[in-house]
């Protein structure tokens, strides 16, 4: 495939163009071309109407780059096609692509976190701030934590009563939460708690009997 170099003034925008970049990207896309340098080249071909020009087909937001960057050429890959088919290209070329991998594009976003300075990878990355801190983040081997400093998980326990004993602690639990109110004003204590404390009140006062 043979890649010329076209006046950008012999560039025109194809009328059927719906392809729009947000402000943001174009930005982004600008940075790019004036740091790099490198583009993918833009399609064309012969303008159907106007002798020694070309209709673009792709790459209508990197002519507009260029020419904010003052170039006075562009890249282009020149198609011979028909106004059928130049349609067909305009609905698909800016439409059909691949989807990124996601572990693959969170390493490929790594090595480069390891070459440039994050806010430069910021000013021509599509990522934002977050989206890129966050994928950089899953990159990082998970933290080692010493078992004698994790603190203790909850239990389970499990047992089953009648009807009637479900409401007797159900109950019991109303008038001791009722009770500790005063120590508790925000009902912070859960079942868990409160049972606990019955049991240790109920230990206390049979140790003292015994």
């Amino acid at each position: 495939m043979k890649i010329e170099k076209i006046p950008l003034s012999k560039l025109r925008a194809h009328p059927a163009n719906a392809n729009v970049m947000k402000g943001e990207y174009l930005k982004k896309l600008r940075r790019h071309i004036e740091k790099q340098g490198y583009y993918e080249p833009l399609v064309v071909r012969p303008h159907p109407s106007k002798e020694n020009c070309y209709e673009l087909l792709n790459g209508h937001h990197r002519k507009r780059v260029l020419e904010q960057l003052q170039r006075r050429y562009a890249d282009c890959v020149v198609w011979q096609v028909n106004d059928e088919q130049a349609l067909l290209l305009l609905a698909t070329l800016n439409r059909l692509g691949g989807q990124d991998d996601p572990y693959k594009r969170a390493e490929l976003l790594e090595k480069l976190s390891q070459r440039f300075e994050k806010n430069d990878l910021l000013m021509q990355l599509p990522e934002k701030r977050q989206q890129l801190e966050k994928v950089l983040a899953c990159r990082k081997p998970p933290e080692t934590l010493d078992p004698q400093g994790l603190p203790e998980l909850p239990q389970t326990m499990m047992f089953f009563v009648s009807g009637e004993q479900r409401d007797t602690i159900e109950a019991s639990l109303r008038r001791l939460r009722k009770q500790l109110q005063g120590d508790d004003p925000d009902a912070k204590m859960n079942r868990g708690d409160l049972l606990a404390v019955m049991a240790d009140a109920y230990v206390k006062k049979f140790a003292v009997d015994s």
